[in-house]
């Protein structure tokens, strides 16, 4: 067989499979095939992580109520651990447990809930009236300030609420009164996690209002290891009420920010047989329904390897499969259009970085660091290094001309300068190696057209892998990445004039 026969073979093979396994996903497990089709449900997981001790594991981890009651959770990617989730009186909390452990553990649990519903944080009436509130002891001048903040600000509210709002939005201000200052320094002093919070609650128990901590997630698409949001839940007399104290007088309304946990009591319990445990949230947008995605893990074809993945390790292919549709670009622009550049790999990495930094930025961001970065290197030519010494030199300067430029355009109050560390700094180290030696061997000219060919594609490429239907498709359906690879094969074997040679030949045909 010839190798252009093999080549159509492979590239039939490619496509028949990619299109195929598209065409059973969509027509068959009924994932919806075009972006507007999509059912937007909000996806967090939470994310247990310890190191165990070489002892018995249990580990016990607060849930979500109102997602439970409608179903809406599941058990994810702990591996070889036993699971229960337990229900006291309408609170569910998960359960696992193992035998004898040793290193790095990972437990978690996800809960899906459609966009838009409740945040499970609405007021939730008491069955039975709390306990009276702790008076917090506070000794000599503390417990004299803190009585004398309570009864001003119980002077100027007329309810629960508004005592709520007044007490925390003194807390937050800069211009807060000495007795403010003076309680707050006293619990900044007792290393308590969320000292403001802490601070709010035992005021509030000296006021005579039952409060208790809360915990929630910011419902932001793709943030991946953010921290619980501490909130604060406080009763009124007939209803338990949750509210940000960061932002006291704004009523959750489940946009934000979800409440994962209230009631009071611990979002993780001591982990037995481990130590250093913390929680963390990863939060994604997912389009497909769960009888949707249970179809897809069940199916036999193994079709769905990314949706398998807990969230937090999802979230890590939202830009590797972008990579390919990168490649593509520049393949077509390399060997259709006849843009140089400086390799493949450098304006696909340009054009991932430039999805996190407004392009014009961006590209600024990369003269700068290029043209600074060439000089240096012109300065180590005169030293006849070796290449490995020259090429790790260039990286140690690249290094340190981040460091500076983000310092400079913090100073500035420049804040999208800090991203300046999202640019590889590997690939620009090999980029200013080769741009150097283009400019010694071929000139200066061919050495500034190279590079801004590269960011051309780069900006190409960026404004291919912006789409939202085209990132829907490579996320979703990975499988149609065999039919993006048939078409760099097809033009892989392609000979003939480039769209530039037309052009810079011009003169040959009108002879």
């Amino acid at each position: 067989m010839s190798a252009q026969a093999k080549l159509l073979t492979a590239v039939a093979l490619l496509i028949a499979v990619g299109g195929g396994l598209a065409f059973f996903k969509s027509t068959k497990l009924g994932v919806p095939f075009w972006e507007g089709e999509r059912v937007d449900e909000w996806l967090v997981e939470a994310r247990v992580s310890f190191v165990a001790t070489g002892r018995d594991v249990k580990a016990r981890l607060a849930l979500p109520s109102i997602a439970m009651k409608r179903g809406g959770g599941q058990e994810s990617g702990s591996l070889d651990y036993s699971f229960d989730v337990e229900n006291n009186r309408g609170e569910y909390t998960a359960f696992w447990s193992s035998g004898p452990r040793d290193g790095g553990q990972s437990l978690y649990y996800r809960v899906r809930f459609k966009e838009g519903l409740d945040s499970g944080g609405e007021p939730m009436p008491a069955f039975e009236k709390p306990n009276p509130p702790d008076i917090p002891r506070l000794p000599g001048s503390l417990g004299a300030a803190a009585n004398s903040i309570v009864t001003k600000a119980k002077k100027v509210t007329s309810d629960p609420d508004s005592l709520f709002v007044n007490l925390f939005k003194q807390i937050n201000s800069s211009d807060a009164s000495q007795e403010h200052l003076i309680v707050k320094r006293y619990y900044e002093k007792e290393d308590r996690a969320n000292p403001g919070i802490a601070m709010g609650i035992e005021l509030l128990g000296l006021a005579g209002v039952s409060a208790r901590p809360a915990y929630g997630v910011r419902l932001t698409d793709q943030n991946s290891g953010q921290a619980p949001v501490p909130l604060v839940e406080y009763f009124d007399g007939a209803f338990w009420k949750v509210h940000d104290p960061a932002d006291p007088s704004k009523v959750l309304d489940g946009r934000e920010i979800f409440v994962w946990h209230r009631g009071g009591g611990a979002l993780l319990d001591d982990v037995t047989g481990g130590e250093n445990s913390r929680v963390t949230f990863t939060v994604a947008k997912d389009r497909i329904p769960l009888a949707m995605l249970t179809d897809l893990r069940n199916s036999p074809l193994l079709i769905s390897t990314i949706l398998a993945l807990p969230v937090s390790e999802r979230a890590v292919f939202r830009y590797i499969v972008l990579i390919p549709l990168g490649a593509f670009v520049v393949v077509l622009l390399r060997n259709i259009v006849g843009v140089a550049t400086l390799g493949t790999f450098m304006p696909v990495l340009l054009a991932l970085a430039l999805l996190e930094i407004k392009p014009l930025q961006g590209i600024l961001m990369f003269s700068i660091l290029v043209g600074a970065g060439l000089w240096f290197r012109f300065l180590l030519s005169r030293m006849n290094l070796l290449v490995v010494p020259r090429v790790a030199a260039c990286v140690v300067i690249v290094t340190l001309l981040m460091i500076l430029m983000s310092v400079v355009s913090y100073q500035l109050g420049i804040v999208s300068g800090i991203k300046i560390t999202l640019f590889p700094m590997i690939i620009i180290a090999w980029t200013l190696e080769r741009m150097s030696l283009i400019w010694e061997e071929e000139g200066k000219r061919n050495a500034i057209t190279q590079v801004s060919g590269s960011v051309f594609v780069a900006v190409c490429a960026y404004h291919f892998m912006k789409v939202t239907q085209i990132q829907y498709w490579a996320f979703y359906f990975p499988e149609m990445l065999l039919i993006l690879l048939a078409g760099i094969l097809l033009i892989g074997r392609y000979t003939g004039y480039r769209l530039s040679e037309l052009i810079r030949f011009k003169s040959f045909s009108n002879a």
